[in-house]
């Protein structure tokens, strides 16, 4: 069965506090995450957002973090990347999907197989919730 954790604004976590309560870190766990920006007034200013979703082995704060680096060096963008979804189980082998079924939120600056989209966050995680769960079906 699959679990979900949704936060809007989850706290930030140092490497002493991760793993989160009640979760055993296991190197080979795979995490569902959602980065959102929060430069550009998310989510109080603005009803979307530029968001990177995947999937990861890795912290997902660490994801994140590089996910930053990367919009800034390969592509020019400066941003606020924030962890606003984190999921594990079944989720996490429905990349391909949610990366198809949320195709007409690719930015244009973006390659067709990139996993970014602008969109709302909560709007990109139910998809991602769904599609997982009609898999499990």
């Amino acid at each position: 069965m699959a679990s979900f954790k949704a936060t809007d604004n989850p706290p930030e976590l140092s490497s002493s506090e991760w793993p989160p309560k009640g979760e055993n870190w296991n190197a080979g766990k795979r995490y569902f995450y959602i980065d959102a920006d929060t430069s550009r007034g998310w989510p109080r200013e603005s009803k979307t957002a530029l968001c990177k979703f995947g999937v990861t082995g890795r912290k997902p704060e660490d994801r994140c973090e590089e996910n930053e680096r990367v919009l800034q060096e390969e592509w020019g963008i400066e941003t606020d990347l924030e962890v606003v979804f984190i999921a594990t189980g079944r989720i996490t082998g429905a990349e391909k999907e949610i990366a198809d079924h949320t195709r007409p939120w690719l930015p244009d600056a973006f390659q067709e197989n990139a996993e970014w989209r602008r969109c709302p966050p909560r709007e990109l995680a139910r998809m991602a919730i769904l599609i997982a769960e009609d898999r499990q079906r």
